[in-house]
Order: structure tokens, then C-alpha cells, then sequence
């Protein structure tokens, strides 16, 4: 065992480099969904404050 040498230096990361789209609509998606979910409960506190 060498204590002196450098940590090895691991493979830079395929996932993010090939597919960043994929990566990307994993995240964007349900943001979308959520953003929606707020806009429809927004509107629905706010119709039925009116009345």
C-alpha cells in the first residue's frame, strides 16, 4: 500500500457530458407540473375570494 500517492483521478462523467437534454427534462418536467399545480390552486383561492 503507498501512502504517498495521489488519489487515482476517476473517469470525467458521461451522463452529463452525452445526454445534458435528459438530464435536463428530468427536472424540468416536474417543475412544469408543480409550476401548474400552484398556478391552478392560485386561481382557484383567488375565484373563490371573489365570491
Amino acid at each position: 500500500m503507498r501512502l504517498l500517492d495521489p488519489p487515482p483521478r476517476g473517469p470525467p462523467r458521461p451522463d452529463r457530458r452525452r445526454h445534458p437534454e435528459r438530464s435536463m427534462s428530468r427536472y424540468v418536467a416536474p417543475l412544469g407540473f408543480t409550476l401548474a399545480a400552484v398556478w391552478v390552486a392560485v386561481l382557484f383561492v383567488l375565484a373563490s375570494s371573489t365570491h
